[in-house]
């Protein structure tokens, strides 16, 4: 596939790199030369200084014959109008990135299409929405998502109040509802592990569980022990963008909000577009009298909004040494993202570059790659492998398959279903099979699928 992409920031980098890995033929254009320096030196694509606005820069990098725009500058509407000049000089597709959903609006009829946008993603919005799946469930760690909507795969801690906490996965009560999840890894002691009937589950192990949506839900249920009956407190750090996103939704399912800002202006701004709902302390999330009368000993989760990645992990670590209940540290820059999951008083990490890079792939149904946070510790990542005509898997039972022993499958897509793998299942042409991967085991495995 021929990809132009039109910035050569963190996410544009991030995009090249693997795309290119991927064989895809991949340009990229910026005003920006001292980024291409970079870019030049550890990727194998084309490089175009120019504004992505011009029509003579966007025609010098072939988007006329391009399959897909990925617009993914750092402003909004550079990237709208790259879609809209690259729809009319012929580009089969355009993903496009924003940084509002308020950009359009369906009742107004002002919609992405007038524009030359096919897709479109929000980056604050991708983070506020998975921090959600986070925020509603004490056990849940991160929800990863597929090219199957109806997929998913979560992350959970197993509390010591869990029915499955001290048992082994061959003696967990209610066989029929794990007959349709699949434990896919286990991580106990910084170690990844492949469980099996004879595993056991401990307290504060983490388990990533696959499945279709509404058995993970079901499973949820379950395996969450005793949840608190009173209303959730969530502590928010900074009246930000994705803070308003997020208090917004919290509020929507009924959790109660606290807001820490330390401008007293847009304190009280924030405060006015949440029509009064919130609590709001006038502040730092770094200083602990704040953090104590705000509520951070009785909150259930506190999440550092800010834009200051360092202050965000500080006042995450700050905040657990205080009793929340858990802490969710956001950062921005790429190098955080192996950081973050290697500190131990930090529960869940988003990188907003991350958010990113799993909405492009999870838009452009490539069956490319999703990162989670910890997996990447292990150098590990999720990916899809599509079952090509004349695969040696065709007609053949998984556990006849030779597939190399380092191979951790988690999921088979058939159409719009969603099975767990088991050893007496016949693969056939078209099967998506979602893996556990490094990039080692990544190349091992292409061959099988091809």
């Amino acid at each position: 596939m021929r990809i132009v992409i039109i910035g050569a920031g963190e996410l544009g980098q991030l995009l090249a790199e693997r795309l290119s890995a991927s064989s895809h033929d991949v340009s990229i254009i910026d005003t920006d030369k001292a980024e291409f320096e970079r870019v030049r030196d550890k990727l194998d694509v084309m490089t175009i200084v120019g504004d992505a606005t011009s029509v003579a820069v966007m025609k010098r990098a072939g988007v006329a014959e391009a399959d897909l725009l990925i617009a993914a500058s750092g402003n909004h509407a550079t990237n709208i109008l790259a879609c809209q000049i690259a729809r009319q000089l012929g580009c089969k597709s355009t993903l496009c990135r924003l940084f509002s959903e308020d950009v359009f609006s369906e009742e107004d009829g002002v919609v992405p299409g007038m524009f030359g946008v096919e897709k479109a993603f929000s980056s604050p919005a991708e983070c506020a929405r998975h921090i959600l799946h986070v925020l509603r469930r004490h056990i849940v760690l991160e929800e990863i998502e597929f090219s199957n909507p109806e997929a998913t795969m979560v992350a959970i801690r197993i509390p010591p109040s869990s029915p499955l906490c001290h048992k082994s996965l061959k003696d967990i009560p209610n066989p029929e509802l794990l007959g349709n999840v699949r434990f896919a890894a286990q991580v106990r002691e910084r170690q990844l592990k492949v469980p099996h009937g004879d595993s056991r589950l401990e307290a504060n192990d983490r388990v990533y569980v696959t499945g279709r949506r509404d058995y993970v839900q079901q499973f949820l249920e379950f395996a969450a022990g005793q949840e608190p009956s009173r209303k959730k407190l969530i502590l928010l750090g900074g009246a930000t963008q994705l803070g308003e996103l997020l208090a917004q939704a919290c509020l929507d399912e009924g959790m109660q909000v606290a807001v820490i800002e330390p401008s007293l202006e847009d304190g009280e701004a924030f405060l006015e577009k949440m029509h009064g709902r919130i609590s709001l302390y006038h502040g730092s999330t770094t200083e602990e009298d704040i953090l104590l009368e705000a509520g951070i000993e009785s909150c259930d989760a506190f999440v550092d909004t800010g834009d200051d990645d360092e202050k965000n992990i500080l006042s995450c670590v700050l905040a657990k040494r205080l009793g929340a209940a858990k802490v969710i540290a956001i950062t921005h820059k790429p190098e955080y993202i192996d950081i973050v999951p290697e500190m131990e008083l930090i529960d869940c990490g988003f990188n907003t570059t991350v958010e990113s890079i799993n909405a492009v792939f999870r838009l452009m149904n490539e069956g490319l790659l999703r990162i989670d946070s910890h997996l990447k510790s292990f150098q590990a990542y999720l990916t899809e492998f599509k079952i090509q005509p004349g695969s040696r898997l065709i007609g053949k039972k998984l556990k006849d398959a030779q597939l190399p022993k380092a191979t951790i499958l988690a999921m088979i897509f058939r159409g719009t279903e969603v099975s767990a793998p088991a050893g007496n299942t016949v693969l056939k042409v078209g099967d998506i099979v979602v893996a556990i991967v490094t990039p080692v085991t990544e190349e091992l495995l292409k061959p099988y699928f091809s």
